[in-house]
């Protein structure tokens, strides 16, 4: 065992029970923590690696290119840069120029930079998770936010607060930024925010970051016929290597002309050269359709092992990314404990997510040790308690900071 007091602390994840996990290795979708338990995992390392941990076919490939490839150039406007770029506009033909950056955390504050640029206004109105820079850790995302901004304000998904809002700093607003959440809210609220945008004159951005490069091929926005000024990528990009992009209109991206966004490590060529050959895989392979098939297998088994055990329980979301809903927040945190205890990562809230080497052996796996930590479950709490509409509100509000309104005003989606 390795000494606490030798281990960095992160508050944010080792205040929750899969803190006390410590990983040593990982492949495909398993992880070996250091006293030599297999965990299988459900967040695809958190939506990182769509792949599968230390594919065989990327490592490879990276490996031989690196071979004649430099790993840092003198400046960030690389030949493996200019290839990427050209792939991502082939992907957002509505949004033809981009920037490269590290994190998702970078690129959605990246956006906002170049929104407020473009339109020389301060105000952001934003809808759902954008990273942990302190413009977005606000209300409803921080209770009590040391450093109070004004000009960032959180609609939590409803469209009468979003109105408001859009009144209330009619003038000031640069962006209505908005993240898709699947599971909860329908394309028809991404299509109704775009007209507001349009009505009042101001960007309308999409955080992407997470389902931009698994929800379906091209993403959210082309997927659903919405034309937004800014979008946010980065998890799948370059399978595990940190790389993201904000993708913009020619129109909107003249504010990134005006702003600064320099990047030390932009000059980092394997990033790129990561980011071309997962590029490449997810072409060769039609990796966004085996996302899909093998998460729709993921979801049945999930869905079947909950209904032989009498457990009551709700899959809401796509076939690439869903949410597990409990009864109440009590009952989700008991189930993912046991989950834990059982050799399945996951968390509750949590956002269940398919990689591309989920195969036989992986569910083979993964069915007795569901059924394991089913059982013990099912020995803990009460099996009488059911979903309700308040199961549901509960979670969208802890998971995605949504108001009621906004959840029941979507429940034609969810329900």
């Amino acid at each position: 065992m390795l000494d606490a007091g030798a281990i960095g602390h992160l508050a944010e994840w080792e205040r929750e029970t899969r803190s006390s996990i410590i990983f040593r290795s990982a492949n495909g979708a398993t992880a070996e923590d250091i006293n030599g338990k297999i965990y299988l995992d459900m967040t695809s390392c958190s939506g990182a690696s769509p792949l599968g941990s230390n594919n065989t076919l990327f490592k490879s490939r990276l490996a031989q290119a690196m071979k004649h490839e430099p790993d840092i150039l003198p400046s960030p406007v690389s030949e493996q840069r200019r290839i990427l770029a050209a792939k991502i506009m082939e992907m957002l033909p509505s949004n033809p120029r981009v920037f490269f950056l590290r994190t998702g955390s970078c690129a959605t504050e990246a956006a906002v930079r170049i929104a407020r640029h473009r339109t020389g206004r301060p105000v952001i109105l934003t809808a759902g998770f954008h990273g942990w820079h302190d413009i977005f850790q606000q209300s409803p995302w921080s209770d009590n936010p040391p450093a109070n901004d004004r000009h960032v304000q959180d609609f939590q998904y409803d469209l009468d607060i979003l109105e408001q809002q859009l009144s209330e700093n009619e003038g000031e607003v640069a962006g209505i930024f908005f993240t898709p959440e699947p599971t909860a809210f329908s394309p028809e609220l991404l299509q109704e925010i775009s007209r507001m945008a349009r009505l009042h004159g101001v960007l309308l951005m999409v955080d992407e970051v997470l389902c931009g490069l698994r929800y379906a091929k091209g993403g959210y926005c082309r997927k659903h016929g919405v034309e937004a000024d800014l979008i946010t990528l980065a998890k799948g990009i370059a399978q595990g290597v940190g790389l993201s992009v904000v993708a913009g209109t020619a129109d909107a991206m003249a504010g990134a002309d005006r702003a600064y966004l320099g990047n030390t490590y932009l000059r980092e060529n394997r990033a790129f050269v990561a980011g071309n050959l997962t590029q490449d895989i997810f072409e060769e392979a039609e990796i966004v359709a085996r996302l899909a098939e093998i998460g729709s297998a993921l979801k049945t088994q999930f869905q079947t092992s909950f209904e032989r055990s009498g457990i009551p329980a709700r899959i809401l979301g796509s076939d690439t990314m869903f949410d597990i809903v409990l009864p109440s927040q009590r009952h989700g945190r008991a189930f993912a404990q046991r989950c834990l205890q059982h050799g399945i990562y996951t968390g509750y809230p949590g956002k269940y997510m398919s990689n591309a080497s989920m195969d036989d052996i992986f569910f083979s796996a993964l069915l007795p040790a569901l059924e394991r930590a089913l059982a013990d479950y099912r020995k803990d709490e009460d099996m009488a308690a059911q979903i309700t509409d308040a199961s549901i509100v509960e979670y969208f509000a802890q998971a995605f900071r949504a108001t009621e309104k906004a959840c029941l005003s979507n429940k034609h989606h969810w329900a």
